[in-house]
């Protein structure tokens, strides 16, 4: 593949993850104005928390030229006080999350350390994590695009939209189908037509540490500038 031509699928990839954060960044204003009002009055809880941005979380679902599976807010602890942080909605149904627990018997999920938190909240950016299978909301592989939640008080949590990996080989099929891997930051492959190649398999010659500099010459790499994943064809 051309190097222009690798470049131009990039940018359609970067173009389709800039849809999905287009209804994010559109509600995140007016969630931050909600939230400094509620938190004069002291916490919320899980509960109170749902009915303030379920509104909003169902806009973000409604995004109709994206397929988002599943979108909603995670709320660090400063917000609330008891039950549920994750505010979340997903699937044709719209079904709540009304747990943040893998099920009977297992500890609970803390939630501040998975990548789509801890990353916006560390690096106070816009994140991209995946591909991984999302036990928590939809048994899917996933990708989640997250944006931090920041008050004059600091880091207040995240707002979310999960794109399942099967919806997003069938939007970005044209431009992955002439020998070209799409990998995240860690070397994992998120989609692939070469059919070596599986998501969540480890492409040879990038790993977190050297990142892509161990690629052989004869690969051709482009990589995001926004966002944390490449575009790899070799030939």
């Amino acid at each position: 593949m051309l190097e222009h031509e690798l470049d131009r699928a990039l940018a359609r990839v970067e173009e389709f993850f800039d849809g999905v954060f287009a209804p994010l960044e559109a509600w995140l204003p007016q969630l931050r104005a909600q939230l400094a009002e509620q938190l004069r009055d002291g916490r919320m809880t899980g509960p109170q928390l749902a009915a303030l941005v379920e509104a909003d979380a169902h806009a973000v679902l409604d995004t109709v030229d994206r397929p988002v599976y599943g979108a909603g807010y995670c709320a660090s602890d400063a917000v609330v006080s008891e039950g549920n942080p994750l505010a979340w909605w997903q699937g044709a149904e719209r079904g709540l999350l009304a747990s943040s627990t893998f099920g009977p018997g297992q500890a609970a999920i803390d939630l501040v350390r998975l990548e789509w938190y801890r990353v916006p909240e560390a690096t106070g950016s816009r994140h991209i994590a995946g591909p991984f299978v999302d036990y928590l909301c939809s048994n899917e592989i996933t990708i989640t695009s997250a944006l931090p939640v920041e008050l004059d008080s600091g880091f207040v949590g995240v707002i979310c939209a999960d794109v399942l990996v099967s919806a997003l080989e069938d939007a970005l099929h044209a431009e992955l189908s002439c020998g070209v891997t799409l990998i995240n930051a860690s070397g994992r492959v998120i989609l692939s037509s070469e059919a070596d190649w599986q998501t969540g398999d480890r492409f040879p010659g990038v790993d977190p540490e050297r990142g892509l500099a161990g690629l052989p010459d004869a690969v051709r790499v482009a990589g995001s500038a926004r966002y944390p994943f490449a575009l790899v064809a070799s030939h």
